[in-house]
């Protein structure tokens, strides 16, 4: 637990570091965005925009990794906290449902406007918007029981709303105040939520090349700085020592055949599998960025 603790509270404060809640097809994201504030024991952080707050648990278990991004020149990374999935499990609604006044709320003021959960039926995350708007919450209440999939006039009324949305695991809670951006509009800077119906109809925790442990299932997200890219994904010039950084979490956290395989690919060794396949995949995108 003091490994877990020790990774959380330096990267809580790294503003060059970043954070999800989600499956595939619903995310929240945390992103530093101008001063923060660090509080509650170094387990919440606010920033323009949203805020986080971290709740580990015993059962965590830590996984970092590397996968190809849609970039040919370039990979993804990141370390998921993986819980077992029973103790993973969240509200696993199916519909919109009221919950009451957030009395959990990050800022105090917010514990009194009224929470819903849009029943996107995820496993580990509950995925909800907060309001006081009376307009919105007739809207939301009278849509209580549907499928938000199939209510369309909500999700317009959200989007034109905006309200704060809440996204829920086990192990953290963002708040994001930003607003959402119009249909076809670009997330601002700092936290923000991604939405997308297609990959939430399809069911799937995690990206399959996320070789989370056998029955467990991630439930945050850290992305410790990127040598090659900026928190919000744009390219930028190739740091040695923030790749030199993340290869030594890698090191100690990662999975250990792909571990290997990326060793036996920097010594120019064939191996088989899908491990070995992807080691030397990501080996060579970052060997031709070292060079």
């Amino acid at each position: 637990m003091d490994q877990i603790e020790t990774l959380l509270q330096k990267h809580i404060a790294d503003p060059t570091a970043s954070w999800s809640v989600g499956e595939m097809g619903v995310l929240a994201e945390f992103h530093h965005a101008g001063a923060s504030i660090i509080d509650d024991g170094a387990r919440c952080v606010r920033t323009t925009g949203g805020a986080l707050r971290l709740s580990p648990l015993e059962e965590v278990r830590i996984l970092a990794y590397e996968t190809p991004s849609a970039n040919p020149r370039l990979w993804n990374h990141g370390i998921a906290f993986c819980l077992p999935r029973e103790v993973a499990t969240m509200g696993q609604r199916n519909c919109i449902t009221e919950l009451g006044p957030d009395r959990d709320a990050i800022l105090e003021p917010a514990r009194e406007e009224l929470l819903f959960d849009l029943g996107m039926g995820l496993h580990t995350a509950d995925f909800c918007v907060r309001t006081s708007d009376p307009g919105l919450i007739d809207m939301l209440r009278s849509a209580v029981g549907r499928s938000w999939l199939a209510a369309g006039e909500v999700n317009q009324s959200i989007v034109k709303a905006s309200p704060a949305r809440v996204v829920l695991s086990r192990l953290a809670r963002i708040e994001v105040s930003n607003p959402i951006p119009p249909p076809g509009g670009v997330s601002p800077d700092g936290p923000h939520t991604h939405v997308l119906p297609d990959l939430i109809r399809r069911h799937r925790v995690h990206d399959a090349s996320i070789p989370a442990p056998a029955g467990f299932l991630p439930c945050l997200t850290l992305y410790p700085a990127h040598p090659a890219r900026d928190a919000e994904g744009r390219e930028r010039p190739f740091d040695p020592a923030i790749h030199a950084s993340y290869q030594q979490l890698l090191e100690r956290h990662g999975d250990a055949d792909y571990v290997a395989a990326k060793r036996s690919a920097q010594l120019d060794q064939q191996a088989d599998g899908r491990s070995a396949r992807l080691g030397r995949l990501i080996a060579a995108r970052q060997r031709a960025l070292i060079g």
